[in-house]
């Protein structure tokens, strides 16, 4: 009798990274009713209220852009203190080896 051991380099499925759900990311169309901003309308419908945003939904030709309602979002991000004693350090430093002493 002949034993033949056949190596499978193949790595194993990975059932343990899929999900239980035949479709675990699904984004609906349907939302709360929300009031347009373009013509004051309230839409139940992601796609409706899009469609108001188009040039051919706008009697002027606009087009708009969607920013959401978080306010956060349009303020302006806070700029970094500067350090002004490690300033002064690296400037002298930066003079001190051009040979210019401080």
């Amino acid at each position: 009798m002949t034993v033949i051991f056949r190596i499978s380099h193949a790595p194993e499925p990975a059932l343990h990274a899929r999900s239980v759900y035949g479709c675990p990311m699904v984004i609906g169309d349907g939302m709360e009713p929300t009031q347009s901003m373009v013509d004051g309308e309230y839409y139940t419908s992601k796609a409706a209220l899009r469609a108001t945003y188009k040039p051919s939904g706008n009697a002027k030709g606009e087009s708009f852009i969607e920013v959401g309602n978080d306010p956060a979002a349009l303020r302006p991000k806070p700029k970094p203190k500067v350090d002004r004693q490690a300033v002064k350090a690296a400037v002298g430093r930066a003079f001190s080896r051009a040979g210019l002493g401080a």
